[in-house]
């Protein structure tokens, strides 16, 4: 009986033509079986206590929404996992709420109806006139709020024009000085100007001292 001899190369050659032709007879055999995660927000870092405050919620619900587009979170996954993002207060109004939540939609309404209701425009108009613009607080951070609060209003409710008049008056004095009304047509205008007059007011008292 004669002994059949094959190099290394030869033998894996008959593995790789073997490999071939069973791949050949049952495709959907040879390749691997995708397992696909289910993602969750078990890493998500945003966190509720059931704060009432509308910008403390709107980020909140923002963030959560921005992992769970990310990781590709399913509706259905997301509302099973969502109390992991909850703690004290928020943790226990979910327990108590959570079956009124058939959808995701439903969810994020919850949060808002319960911890940021909407407020009746006269309430937002009486922020928004509450307070002007006083020597320490930069242009983009009093726009910046006062913008906020303008978002709280019915859609529709203001063009951009109409929101910088109302903005315009409570803006320091140092700014009215230099910026006139009429030379203002956007938001962006208003900052970029307000910009430079600090950045020259900065570079004059740097100066002076």
């Amino acid at each position: 009986m004669s002994v059949i001899q094959m190099t290394t190369e030869q033998l894996q050659q008959l593995i790789e033509g073997v490999r071939a032709a069973a791949v050949a007879a049952n495709p959907t055999a040879a390749a691997p079986v995708a397992v696909k995660s289910k993602g969750s927000f078990s890493n998500c870092s945003s966190r509720f206590g059931g704060q009432r405050d509308h910008d403390a919620v709107e980020q909140f619900i923002t963030s959560m929404e921005t992992y769970k587009e990310v990781e590709h979170i399913s509706d259905e996954d997301a509302l099973r996992g969502i109390s992991l993002l909850f703690y004290g207060l928020a943790s226990t109004w979910w327990q108590g709420v959570k079956r009124e939540a058939k959808t995701w939609n439903d969810a994020v309404e919850l949060i808002r109806s319960h911890f940021s209701p909407t407020k009746p425009p006269y309430q937002v108009y009486m922020e928004i006139f509450q307070s002007n613009q006083n020597e320490s607080t930069a242009i983009d951070t009093f726009v910046c709020q006062k913008r906020a609060l303008l978002a709280q209003l019915p859609e529709g409710r203001h063009n951009e024009e109409t929101e910088i008049d109302l903005i315009y008056g409570l803006l320091n004095v140092k700014y009215r000085k230099h910026i006139a009304r009429h030379d203002v047509k956007t938001f962006r205008d208003l900052l970029e100007k307000g910009r430079v007059i600090e950045h020259n007011n900065t570079e004059a008292s740097g100066r002076k001292d």
